[in-house]
């Protein structure tokens, strides 16, 4: 009697390992899912006005509205903002964009700053890149003619920098630095 309850409690063992083992199937995780980025067309058109002249890309569209420009990049979700205003006083419009820079530099920006200086074409002024995350931009800077006109701006995003945008930004700061050095005034 002992060896058929030995046997059938052995039996008991066998099946429920088995049925056990064919419930749990293996499980494989997915791999995380690449985001298809497109890159802005390398076709540029160019902008003018009676102040000023710059090309951009084709995947963008300029808006402007009271001194204040805009070349929106839909596919990114970013912008690139800036405003012209008249050179009043050189001294206070430096001393507010590094105050802005430095607010960044507060929340933990490393800043790499980059002179831009065309003296055949008049055009002065500074191209800071800021790298860190959860911060509000990755780009500001400041054109100028030294006499009458100052511009300041920046690159802009709907959300704040972070590692899941990095091609994004990555991509948009060329396109900065693309319509700095074709950035031109109108005489």
């Amino acid at each position: 009697m002992i060896k058929i309850l030995g046997f059938f409690f052995k039996l008991y063992l066998v099946v429920s390992l088995y049925l056990y083992v064919t419930k749990h199937e293996y499980y494989i995780p997915k791999p995380e899912a690449l985001v298809k980025i497109e890159l802005p067309e390398s076709r540029t058109s160019i902008y003018t006005d009676k102040k000023i002249s710059f090309k951009y890309s084709n995947s963008a569209s300029v808006k402007l509205k009271d001194n204040f420009y805009s070349l929106n990049y839909p596919q990114y979700s970013s912008s690139i903002s800036f405003k012209i205003t008249p050179l009043l006083d050189f001294d206070l419009e430096l001393y507010n964009f590094e105050n802005s820079i430095s607010v960044h530099e507060k929340q933990g920006a490393y800043i790499n700053a980059n002179v831009i200086k065309d003296t055949s074409e008049n055009i002065y002024g500074v191209l800071c890149y800021l790298e860190g995350n959860k911060i509000a931009t990755s780009s500001q800077f400041f054109i100028t003619d030294s006499t009458n006109f100052f511009v300041r701006g920046g690159l802009d995003f709907d959300c704040a920098i972070s590692s899941e945008i990095e091609v994004q930004n990555i991509i948009m700061k060329q396109e900065i630095l693309k319509f700095i050095q074709s950035f031109k005034w109108v005489n």
